[in-house]
């Protein structure tokens, strides 16, 4: 009989990906998922500056999911938005930021942003109004007071269309995260030091 010779680094591996098989997933600027497992509570996470793109089918007979909270918050290092929805999964949706003026998706208007930076949060299919035309949620825009993340603006709700201007301090990397019950995107900008 032959021994057997067992490598260290295969079984360090295959701890390592057992491990982070069911972490909560981030996402990343090319779709791939990564594991979010000490990223809402770290202050030193590297980020993106680059979009973020996650498309979701279009379900014949289910309506867009309805936006039914946006809060902001502050972390160690990082200021964040909370987007949730009333649906059990978050929507499809698109994050970049803009070097062109963010404008309403209805009359074309420009909008004015605090900070030097703009940061756009599109989801689709979506609504921020319940059935009778009521908004949701109520509060369209709002000054958050915080280091990167200065103000928020509701500027589409149409045809299964959401889009939140974000203005920012500057153009810092972000990270962008799901999570269910309930279903949210978090948008987290990191402050510069």
């Amino acid at each position: 009989m032959t021994p057997r010779v067992v490598r260290p680094g295969i079984l360090v591996v295959s701890t390592l990906i057992a491990c982070h098989r069911d972490q909560p997933r981030q996402a990343d600027p090319s779709g791939a998922a990564l594991s979010l497992a000490a990223a809402p509570q770290d202050t030193a996470f590297p980020g993106t500056t680059a979009p973020i793109h996650r498309a979701r089918p279009i379900r014949p007979g289910v309506p867009p999911a309805l936006l039914r909270a946006v809060e902001t918050s502050s972390g160690p290092g990082y200021d964040r938005v909370v987007f949730e929805f009333a649906s059990d999964s978050v929507p499809g949706y698109h994050v970049a930021y803009m070097t062109a003026p963010v404008r309403r998706c209805g009359s074309g208007n420009p909008v004015a942003l605090a900070g030097a930076g703009r940061l756009v949060v599109r989801f689709e299919p979506a609504r921020a109004h319940d059935e009778r035309g009521n908004p949701s949620p109520a509060e369209r825009e709002r000054a958050t007071g915080l280091p990167a993340l200065k103000d928020i603006k509701l500027v589409c709700d149409f045809e299964g269309q959401v889009e939140w201007a974000l203005g920012v301090a500057a153009a810092a990397p972000y990270r962008v995260s799901e999570t269910t019950a309930p279903a949210r995107l978090v948008v987290d900008i990191r402050r510069r030091p």
